[in-house]
């Protein structure tokens, strides 16, 4: 009878003392060497998803989960649909967060703040954003600057504006998007910047610019009149959000993420002191970045957290026709069992970028940061719809929170990097290529 030939064959052939007849001996010559042909094949592979460790969170970090998960179900959801309904930044609850020292999350200790570690970060903030979606949005764009100022900031301004931060409630912006750039091509910045006796005057137009009627400070990069090269010119500036000359236009009228106040800027010729630019020219390129993507991951597993919750509690107490809870239906369970499959694949694989972030190389980073946004957007948009299915039209009305979680879910997908182009990059790299979330032109 054949068998079929295992590695376990090959093993016991090469090591065996016993000698081996010659067609044996060929076939696991032949087999040995289709394994080595494999090990080096699939390199890439084992590489990016041998290592499925998340982790695991200390007394501390629970702690911070435990604040941030009780003010989410305790205040912030409670106001979502208001937030949702008025299109306006939820300023009530980033006073709490204030408040609580949340608000100083991903400050470093030296400076007074928490110090959270990634896998903490994303735990938190997912709790946030499953109460609101647009808190959870914003925290997460006044988190990474922080991130970035870590990176790139002096000492002396890192600690006047952590303080800010830990002392004050200081809520930072990341202004950096702008009109024609984006995450599909190469990112081109042309909000221009000028020195002007003893100053620098900032001249140019931002969209999507989150917290724009909520933050205190402006993180916004420009790049240098004059200058030849991205290395010589591009300057990252941090200015309070009440300097003249700073226009605020009411364009944010989405169906989604409307309580984050993403409005577009206008700077006309505004004073920038030499002390707020931050670092030196070209400093942030080539810096980590993933702290954005990282955040968009955590938001929208808390998205598809809120949607499933929702959905389970909703069939448990509603009737069908037939007299008996939607829950008690073989078809209903059916989909509840994949809303919690499409959940918990996404919910790990946020769990393992937390976790290993900071312990890995540029593109064992890329490729998880990817698979991990990947998931946690298709994740949200598809639990809500399912949520939706299993409500019937009346998970149409806004009287139901369901609808307001697919509307959130859905900016997901285009958050940069954009889906498509988190696959393009996943099978960029499987095939052994490389490949890049951010460049610039």
């Amino acid at each position: 009878m054949s068998r079929r030939w295992r590695y376990s064959d090959a093993r016991s052939c090469r090591c065996s003392r016993i000698p081996t007849p010659s067609p044996w001996k060929s076939r696991c010559l032949r087999s040995r060497n289709t394994i080595e042909d494999r090990k080096a094949a699939t390199a890439t592979e084992r590489k990016f998803l041998m290592n499925t460790s998340a982790g695991t969170l200390g007394a501390e970090s629970k702690k911070w989960v435990e604040i941030a998960e009780s003010l989410a179900q305790e205040k912030f959801a409670p106001r979502a649909k208001e937030i949702d309904e008025e299109s306006r930044f939820p300023v009530e609850n980033y006073q709490e967060l204030a408040d609580a020292g949340l608000l100083s999350l991903m400050v470093p200790k030296e400076f007074g703040g928490i110090g959270a570690d990634s896998l903490t970060y994303v735990t938190v903030l997912s709790k946030i954003a499953k109460g609101c979606a647009s808190t959870g949005l914003t925290f997460n764009m006044h988190s990474a600057v922080v991130d970035f100022l870590g990176q790139i900031a002096s000492k002396e301004q890192m600690e006047r504006y952590f303080s800010e931060v830990v002392n004050n409630g200081a809520i930072f912006a990341s202004i950096t998007s702008e009109p024609g750039s984006s995450f599909r091509d190469k990112l081109a910045v042309r909000t221009s910047i000028r020195e002007d006796n003893g100053l620098y005057r900032l001249q140019g137009k931002k969209h999507f610019c989150s917290l724009s009627t909520g933050a205190t400070y402006y993180f916004t990069w420009s790049y240098l009149d004059g200058a030849e090269t991205l290395q010589e010119g591009l300057l990252n500036v941090m200015i309070p959000s009440a300097r003249e000359n700073i226009e605020i236009l009411d364009d944010w009228h989405t169906i989604g993420m409307r309580g984050t106040a993403s409005n577009s800027l206008m700077f006309h010729d505004v004073a920038v002191k030499p002390d707020e630019i931050i670092g030196e020219p070209g400093s942030i390129l080539g810096k980590d970045m993933s702290m954005w993507s990282l955040g968009y991951t955590a938001v929208y597993i808390g998205i598809a957290e809120a949607a499933y919750q929702f959905t389970v509690d909703y069939v448990k107490k509603t009737k069908s026709g037939m007299g008996v809870p939607l829950g008690e239906l073989d078809r209903t369970q059916r989909q509840i069992g994949e809303m919690a499959m499409l959940l918990e694949n996404a919910r790990r694989a946020a769990e393992k970028l937390g976790a290993l972030r900071g312990n890995l190389g540029k593109m064992e980073l890329t490729f998880i940061l990817n698979q991990a946004k990947y998931l946690a957007t298709e994740a949200a948009k598809e639990l809500a719809e399912q949520g939706i299915r299993l409500c019937g039209g009346r998970g149409l009305h806004r009287s139901l929170p369901i609808e307001r979680h697919l509307r959130d879910a859905v900016a997901g997908i285009v958050m940069p990097p954009a889906n498509d182009r988190c696959l393009e990059t996943i099978g960029q790299i499987a095939l052994g290529r490389e490949a890049k979330t951010l460049d610039f032109q």
